[in-house]
């Protein structure tokens, strides 16, 4: 049946649009989950492998391992006689009956209990968007000396979707703020290239160097990335430690050390994990995108928008989808593209490309 799949799966051209699974990861890794840290990454894996985006779990905020009780939301999100602001209601009413039962059940304030909802589906998905990127975001961390296993944090911060954007302004496959983007020269009018996975991935590689070198310790500098350098230097020195199990099970905090940075590295731990046994988290016939094959290449010239479709087998749906970081809503009544546009070109039409 699985060979019947890829066979089917192919492009006109003959060229393999998803591959088998398989994963790259390195067998000797320096990422090993220590004995502090194991209950918080088993808590994780389960979210990211076992409970899907219409289930959850009740947990206890300071320590996600100690789960109080689950709650199963799908009926309510696949009854199709409920409009969505139905939907949203019952499933409020539902989230805040269930949190002040387990409340009462263990005798806890409630505001020490915490939702948090699973990610199984959203997770295979992008084991299947990780082909496309990860072999030239893994280069691109070799290139800079850096473990290839940190490509694996974009499972965390966007699930591998380059349209992801945060309701704090973070965008793309890394989830990079306009702050630390702008000064790249990374966003412009026609263009936002913290949504382009190849110069995103650049200045993600970037930033994790620059973390490690200030840290020299990988948990540090991958917690900073989510928490920032400066945020993670006070936690250090608050409480005079540079130990990642140390740090997350402190009481001395300072005002900014939250969930999502006491839970940052474990996630990316538990991601590791998932990712080594899909396979059997997921099962056997789970299948990835085979890579996508383009040059990255920067119009020199004024061209017109119909000369570049071209390159694309005049297809504009496959020139947005190679291109999640050009300005469409700019693009859309324009006949013609400005110089200095970079582009993602597919590979087997480059060389229709006039410079």
């Amino acid at each position: 049946m699985k060979f019947f799949l890829l066979s089917i799966l192919f492009c006109c051209s003959g060229q393999a649009l998803v591959t088998n699974w398989y994963s790259s990861l390195p067998d000797n890794s320096k990422f090993r989950v220590s004995e502090d840290l194991k209950k918080r990454v088993n808590f994780w894996v389960k979210i990211y492998s076992y409970y899907s985006t219409t289930q959850g779990v009740f947990h206890l905020t300071d320590n996600p391992s100690f789960i109080l009780g689950e709650i199963d939301l799908t009926d309510i999100y696949n009854n199709s006689t409920l409009s969505d602001a139905k939907k949203i209601s019952r499933i409020e009413i539902e989230v805040k009956n269930k949190k002040k039962y387990y409340a009462n059940k263990y005798k806890i304030n409630p505001a020490k209990v915490r939702l948090q909802m699973g990610l199984r589906d959203r997770m295979r998905k992008a084991l299947y968007l990780s082909g496309k990127y990860i072999n030239q975001m893994e280069k691109i961390f070799k290139d800079e000396n850096i473990p290839i296993e940190l490509t694996r944090l974009v499972y965390v911060e966007s699930s591998f979707n380059i349209y992801a954007q945060s309701k704090v302004g973070a965008s793309g496959l890394w989830q990079i703020m306009p702050s630390v983007a702008k000064p790249k020269g990374y966003i412009a009018n026609n263009f936002d290239k913290r949504n382009h996975p190849i110069y995103a991935t650049k200045l993600a590689a970037k930033i994790m160097k620059q973390n490690y070198s200030a840290f020299k310790s990988w948990p540090l500098a991958i917690t900073a990335y989510n928490h920032g350098l400066t945020g993670v230097k006070r936690m250090v020195k608050k409480n005079n430690s540079d130990q990642i199990e140390e740090l997350i099970s402190s009481k001395n905090v300072t005002s900014s050390w939250g969930f999502a940075s006491k839970n940052f590295y474990a996630c990316f731990l538990a991601v590791l994990e998932v990712e080594r046994s899909a396979p059997e988290l997921f099962g056997n016939d789970l299948i990835k995108s085979a890579g996508l094959n383009f040059r990255e290449y920067y119009l020199p010239n004024r061209t017109k928008k119909s000369e570049i479709l071209k390159w694309f087998d005049g297809s504009l749906t496959r020139f947005r989808q190679m291109n999640p970081h050009l300005n469409w809503s700019a693009f859309k009544n324009k006949k013609i593209v400005p110089a200095g546009v970079p582009l993602m070109i597919p590979e087997k039409n480059f060389s229709l490309v006039r410079n």
